[in-house]
């Protein structure tokens, strides 16, 4: 049967939907889903740029900006994304909300560490598409929901003056449910194929950071990491049942799934590296790149149309602080935000690129001397509408809070 999953037939449902999935794409249903964002409220609003790091800021993408860090930071992500979904011939609007990430940094006297919870591939969609095979018209409906989630420890030291060093280690796990429900014209009952994956894997990134200080009043900041190649494992099921007219699920059979019961999903190694100029505490500017090797590769599930290929994203953006220690005025404290994203998702659809822009805007309202909430936009457009594909408008509206405290500090005075 030769499928025209994400043609110009393509069908999406309603003309809004609002679920907790953290997307509702139809190019998550690929492979474990669609890479989510693991940075933090302030990198996503400086275009991702990840290059950053002082006594109150660091990147979950990189354990070695850690090291820089001068107070316990507590850190909370969430956000809400609003997107367009247009083919050539249908279009529908569709949200999601979720939680981002989750995370505790402590600096000590030797070293610094970091625990949390962050996203790393989000799977939901829900598409209806039309084949044809041997004279009949099947009516497919495809859903699925799910994703993988990692849960890190990292840790830093600075061997010395200006550089500093880290590791995170990372335990992946979670699951992806996909229903595929197909009705042939003149057949009464449809048939039901339900997949379920159960997901777990270690992974592990090494990062460096390094800033030095010039012309007395400005400084430089490097960073660099690399995530080696890893494999999550997977536990798959799937079943085949009848379904009637009126929705009653029939008879259910375990299909035989021979060796793919258990399968190895393989992860491309990553490289990230960035440059940054600024004058503390007051502007910065900087760039981004990371390279993915050749995608994700999942034994269970191929697909004549989608070709994974290296990935690479390019950010630029900074912040601009008016006067960091003004008594006086509170928006002169504010930390203004922008910057710009272009990223190749690495996912190819008959022969077309799946590409990835966006724009964005953030500002940092300070709580008190060290804490922040920062809050953000990103408008942008992923996919196109060449070879019936689905281009996405989207806007992405983030919510981080960066919360400061100072522990193993002797108190001088009660």
């Amino acid at each position: 049967m030769k499928s025209n999953f994400l043609s110009i037939s393509l069908v999406l449902f309603g003309t809004y939907v609002f679920a907790q999935n953290a997307t509702l794409s139809p190019y998550s249903y690929y492979g474990i889903g669609q890479p989510a964002s693991t940075r933090t409220a302030e990198n996503n609003t400086i275009g991702g740029v990840t290059t950053y790091a002082d006594s109150t800021q660091f990147s979950l993408d990189n354990p070695a900006t850690l090291g820089k860090l001068g107070y316990v930071q507590y850190r909370v992500g969430a956000n809400y994304k609003a997107s367009s979904q247009r083919t050539l011939q249908a279009k529908a609007s569709v949200s999601t909300s979720a939680l981002n990430y989750l995370s505790l940094s402590v600096p000590t006297k030797h070293f610094a560490f970091g625990f949390g919870l962050k996203p790393k591939s989000s799977l939901g969609y829900r598409i209806n598409t039309t084949t044809e095979n041997n004279g009949l018209e099947y009516k497919n409906l495809l859903s699925g929901t799910g994703g993988v989630n990692s849960t890190f420890l990292s840790l830093a030291f600075n061997p010395y003056k200006g550089l500093s060093l880290g590791v995170s280690a990372l335990y992946n796990f979670g699951y992806t449910e996909k229903t595929l429900i197909q009705t042939a014209s003149g057949i009464q009952n449809s048939t039901q194929f339900f997949t379920n994956s159960e997901l777990s894997g270690v992974q592990y990134t090494f990062g460096m950071h390094y800033s030095r200080n010039i012309f007395s009043n400005y400084a430089l900041q490097f960073s660099a990491t690399y995530t080696p190649n890893a494999s999550l494992q997977s536990t798959n099921s799937r079943t085949i049942s009848s379904i009637t007219p009126n929705g009653a699920i029939g008879t259910k059979k375990e299909m035989d799934l021979g060796n793919l019961v258990t399968t190895t999903n393989k992860l491309a190694a990553e490289t990230t590296l960035g440059f940054g100029f600024g004058k503390p505490q007051h502007w910065f500017a900087g760039l981004t790149y990371v390279n993915t090797a050749k995608g994700i590769i999942n034994p269970l599930e191929t697909n004549a149309d989608a070709n994974f290929v290296p990935a690479s994203r390019l950010s630029a953006g900074g912040f601009y602080i008016p006067k960091y220690d003004s008594f006086t005025s509170f928006l002169s404290r504010v930390v203004y935000r922008a910057g710009l994203r272009w990223e190749h998702t690495g996912l190819e659809l008959k022969n077309q690129a799946v590409k990835d822009f966006g724009i964005t805007f953030g500002i940092g309202l300070p709580v008190n001397v060290l804490s922040k909430i920062n809050i953000g936009v990103e408008i942008g457009q992923m996919g196109t509408n060449k070879a019936g594909l689905i281009k996405d408008n989207y806007t992405n509206i983030m919510l981080g809070f960066s919360l400061s405290d100072i522990w193993f500090i002797k108190r001088k005075y009660d």
